[in-house]
């Protein structure tokens, strides 16, 4: 089947709207993924400047309870004569290891 000049005007008149139309294509999905990404940040943005009510913990059996063992375990201290905790290690004189625990060894 040939083409005849007539169908070369018609193809040539379309060009430009299916170039238009394939470039859309190709930049739909980017597109959707700033809007995407605008909606979370905005979202993030909302939840950071809002303001949580706190609620005092009532008397109940849970703080009870804790208040009972903090207690207990003083008096079990003071019967025992024991010593002193040692004073905390200051923070300088720790030694850190920044790939600590963000490494792993998958090799067997």
């Amino acid at each position: 089947m040939a083409l005849l000049p007539i169908d070369l005007q018609a193809l040539f008149t379309q060009s430009t709207q299916v170039g238009k139309e394939q470039a859309a294509q190709k930049n739909a999905p980017l597109a959707a993924q700033s809007l995407q990404g605008a909606q979370l940040v905005q979202k993030a943005e909302i939840r950071d400047n809002a303001v949580n009510e706190t609620h005092d913990q009532e008397e109940g059996p849970e703080k009870a309870g804790d208040r009972a063992r903090r207690g207990a375990g003083r008096r079990s201290r003071q019967q025992k004569g024991a010593q002193p905790l040692p004073p905390p290690v200051p923070a300088a004189d720790v030694v850190r290891d920044p790939a600590l625990g963000r490494n792993v060894d998958i090799s067997s």
